[in-house]
């Protein structure tokens, strides 16, 4: 699989088919990929990736980026690392985030607690 990387701030990067494995680092970027067969990995704040069909693989990491993909295939992958990154698959956004929630025979959390804590003690 061939690599390509694209270092700098304020780039832009448009493919019509990609079947590479592409690596961007930098702040500010811009990706447009028709059809997705590799690898995209974006670095960086600020970013956004707009992908039409996704078969292969789609990570994004850093602060305030935008993941946008059209249509998402079996076996396909996308991973959105950083705050407040989004991704937005056929123009409805998906939730990434995720709150602690307590268990839900418990009235409050000092039974959890108490339930994790009392089987820690060991005979002897």
């Amino acid at each position: 699989m061939k690599m390509y990387s694209v270092v700098g701030n304020k780039k832009k990067v448009t493919m019509t088919i990609n079947v590479s494995k592409l690596k961007i680092v930098g702040n500010n970027c811009i990706v447009r990929v028709t059809s997705n067969q590799g690898d995209i990995e974006v670095i960086g704040n600020d970013c956004r990736v707009e992908v039409e069909d996704n078969y292969g693989s789609i990570s994004l990491v850093g602060g305030n980026g935008l993941v946008t993909v059209c249509k998402r295939w079996r076996g396909d992958r996308v991973h959105v690392i950083g705050q407040t990154s989004h991704l937005i698959v056929d123009g409805k956004k998906t939730s990434n985030s995720y709150e602690a929630q307590l268990s839900p025979f418990s009235k409050d959390l000092d039974d959890v607690i108490e339930s994790i804590f009392s089987f820690g003690f060991v005979m002897r």
